[in-house]
């Protein structure tokens, strides 16, 4: 029998000291939770004293390395803040130029960098809100599309590149079950003097 008591105890004492390191990790697991939240709460209470006593020559004296170091962090991080919005600032100003839109005076095609329009000279600015104009009727003939002044003899508009009406050779369509004049004949290349 004294055997079988010998045993049990170990058996019991290693059930003891299993249940103990068991219930160690659970303790140092929760304390360890515990240093963390109290970190945080600190850092957040440092961070409000901070900002309330950063002007305070009797709470800063035998902490002046401390906030000089937060003030130098805080300085850094404006500064590459700055950086940051610099590096944004050029890559849209790159992207504006990059852009391309249609002048509102002539119809030409601009680039977002474009100061002047080189269809009109209109600059920029007025280019992109001006109203589409007419060019008045003594300058000459205009764009029906865009209102551009033509060239005699163009047959696409330089401006918006639509094709140009010629307003002495009117096309001509015959009414239903009218003769073809022998006037009217094909304009087609290599096809001249056909009906």
């Amino acid at each position: 029998m004294g055997f079988m008591n010998n045993v049990t105890s170990v058996v019991n004492r290693g059930t003891a000291a299993a249940g103990r390191s068991a219930d160690k990790i659970k303790i140092n697991a929760r304390v360890g939770e515990i240093v963390k939240r109290r970190q945080s709460l600190a850092a957040q209470l440092g961070a409000s004293l901070y900002e309330a006593t950063k002007d305070d020559v009797a709470l800063r004296a035998g902490r002046e390395a401390l906030y000089d170091g937060i003030a130098a962090c805080d300085a850094e991080r404006a500064e590459c803040e700055r950086q940051l919005a610099a590096l944004e600032a050029a890559a849209a100003a790159e992207a504006q130029a990059a852009a391309t839109f249609t002048c509102a005076v002539c119809g030409a095609r601009m680039g977002g960098g474009d100061l002047f329009c080189s269809g009109c000279g209109t600059p920029a600015e007025k280019a992109r809100t001006a109203v589409p104009v007419a060019a008045p009727a003594a300058a000459g003939p205009v764009c029906a599309q865009c209102g551009a002044p033509l060239g005699e003899g163009d047959l696409f508009c330089m401006g918006c590149g639509a094709r140009v009406q010629q307003a002495d050779a009117p096309a001509a369509v015959p009414a239903a079950g009218a003769a073809i004049d022998d006037a009217v004949i094909s304009t087609v290349p290599g096809e001249e003097g056909r009906v």
